[in-house]
């Protein structure tokens, strides 16, 4: 069928219909003016979870609106129906309901939401991370470097891993011995959360992690951009590992760090190709910076 054929217009229409329909319904509940409703879960389409999520997304946790959609969805028996469909044969299915109770952020659900991060297939297992970073709390934090154990350092994961953190989460598995893989995602997640009370944890693990590790560590470092972390990723460009000079030029970047220029400098005679690229790029940028600084004063 021709998307532009009058029976695909006429099929979208209608769609457009039900899912303005859906979002009046639910807001009319979070904002008080509904009590019930009357929806079932069990519809082949995801309009039902698109249109929730639509309206929770922007909703802090403790929001009234919030609070009346978990206690309608409880009471009406749609979380228990989405929980139930969690373990269907359909993906389809297991990935609408991980959607639904993440919207809702159903912390019940986590340990029901772990068995899918399992699942052979991909879009299942991303649907339920993104649940869980929706959910958020240490729980879920936990769920998720378990899978990135399991499954390696997949972006939806790792994405999901910072959201779901709570405060000092990751500097806690930064700092404290772990299962092989758990520090290089930690540092990841850390570096996407941009918080300055990570620094210190990436510093040492910079100085005394695995080769990985020490590459990871520069990256995040160079995403939160923190003045502090500027000798330590200097020191970095004398690693005798080509990824971690790599990672601390491209750190050094991202840092704009003036001060490191004669270091980079160096690494363009480095006998690492992919070395003398990323210290090329970074001399460019701050190159350019320390331009702009002089023409200010100027």
């Amino acid at each position: 069928m021709s998307p532009a054929s009058p029976v695909a217009v006429i099929d979208l229409a209608r769609r457009r219909v039900r899912r303005a329909s859906l979002h009046r319904n639910l807001e009319a509940v979070a904002f008080g003016t509904r009590e019930k409703l009357s929806i079932d879960v069990r519809e082949k389409d995801d309009d039902f979870a698109l249109v929730l999520d639509q309206i929770t997304k922007p909703l802090a946790c403790d929001n009234v609106g919030l609070q009346r959609l978990m206690a309608e969805f409880r009471n009406s028996g749609i979380a228990d129906a989405a929980i139930e469909r969690l373990s269907a044969k359909s993906p389809s299915a297991r990935r609408q309901s991980a959607r639904l109770l993440g919207a809702v952020r159903m912390t019940q659900a986590v340990t029901l939401l772990a068995p899918l991060l399992e699942s052979k297939d991909r879009v299942v297992v991303d649907a339920a991370a993104r649940a869980l970073g929706r959910i958020g709390g240490a729980q879920s934090a936990q769920m998720l470097l378990m899978a990135i154990q399991r499954i390696g350092l997949r972006r939806t994961l790792i994405g999901e891993l910072a959201r779901a953190a709570p405060d000092l989460f990751l500097e806690v598995v930064l700092s404290e011995a772990q299962r092989p893989g758990l520090k290089p995602a930690a540092a990841l997640a850390a570096g996407l959360r941009r918080r300055q009370t990570a620094v210190g944890p990436l510093v040492a693990l910079l100085i005394h992690g695995t080769p990985r590790e020490r590459a990871i560590s520069c990256r995040a470092l160079g995403w939160i951009g923190s003045s502090a972390a500027v000798p330590a990723v200097i020191a970095a460009v004398e690693d005798p590992k080509w990824k971690v000079r790599v990672a601390a030029a491209k750190a050094l970047r991202a840092l704009h760090s003036g001060t490191a220029i004669l270091d980079l400098e160096r690494l363009r005679a480095d006998r690492n190709r992919r070395v003398r690229q990323a210290s090329a790029a970074a001399l460019r940028r701050l190159l350019r910076d320390v331009k702009v600084v002089e023409l200010t004063w100027l």
